[in-house]
């Protein structure tokens, strides 16, 4: 297995990834079209899986995020000989422990990582793989463009993305964007007890972290790895195909932190 060291894709900075998510969070007690598709609470933002996958957000202290999700269709980094590090390369600033309890509990659920300061980073991907974190980025968009249908509605929903980002959504640009989606006289404040969850006033953040954990092992989601885990984590190094050689295999655990696999 070779490693594709670059992980560009096209993904916005955090900040329109956030606004987007919590403007559709404040229009879902209005339309059908969105209701029950993003949720957001203390600082976290994620999109409801409906079949399709969905991507999560958390803000860390400094202005940096962490972005991780699951496409549905693409579930390659799962389907390997060996578990994919997600958190491989991370910067040491990751909140690690917060991200480790995360890949255990969601396990599968889990299918890309990205981190951001300034840019956006992430693991080596194996050669050939998709972790689907473009698609479904595309999915979504796509479905909030057919949500915008109207110049009124696209630039009222301008304004709202900016004071969302700017921290101060008040009644008048949301009765702004109810006006143009024909929702005249509906009370602004479902919408605006939807941004006070989601802390857009006082942006509830992650503490950042102080290195990658000596101890920080790799969750198994896929009984498939098992035969593959036990005989790498009995050795030293091992060397895998023909143009990479691990020299010190990652230790990796299954539904704790601190379940090893038999040796």
């Amino acid at each position: 297995m070779t490693y594709d060291e670059s992980v560009a894709t096209d993904v916005p900075p955090p900040g329109e990834l956030w606004a987007r998510g919590v403007v559709k969070a404040m229009l879902a007690p209005y339309l059908d079209d969105c209701a029950g598709k993003v949720h957001v609470d203390g600082g976290g933002l994620r999109t409801e899986d409906i079949g399709n996958g969905y991507w999560a957000m958390r803000w860390v202290e400094n202005g940096r995020a962490v972005l991780y999700g699951y496409d549905n269709d693409y579930p390659d980094v799962h389907i390997e000989s060996l578990p994919v590090d997600l958190l491989a390369g991370g910067p040491g600033w990751l909140p690690w422990e917060w991200l480790q309890d995360l890949l255990v509990k969601e396990g599968w659920s889990v299918s890309f990582v990205r981190w951001w300061d300034g840019s956006w980073g992430g693991p080596p991907i194996p050669e050939g793989i998709i972790d689907g974190l473009p698609i479904i980025l595309a999915d979504d968009a796509l479905s909030m463009d057919d949500l915008i249908g109207k110049d009124t509605q696209a630039d009222a929903y301008r304004t709202l993305m900016r004071a969302v980002l700017d921290g101060a959504v008040d009644r008048t640009a949301v009765e702004s964007l109810l006006a143009a989606f024909d929702l005249h006289g509906r009370d602004a404040g479902e919408a605006l007890d939807v941004a006070a969850r989601a802390g857009v006033e006082a942006l509830p953040q992650l503490p950042a972290g102080h290195g990658e954990p000596a101890d920080r092992r790799v969750p198994v989601v896929n009984d498939d790895h098992l035969p593959a885990v036990t005989a790498l984590a009995a050795r030293e190094g091992i060397e895998i195909g023909t143009s990479s050689t691990v020299t010190v295999p990652p230790r990796f655990c299954f539904n704790s932190p601190n379940r090893l696999p038999a040796p």
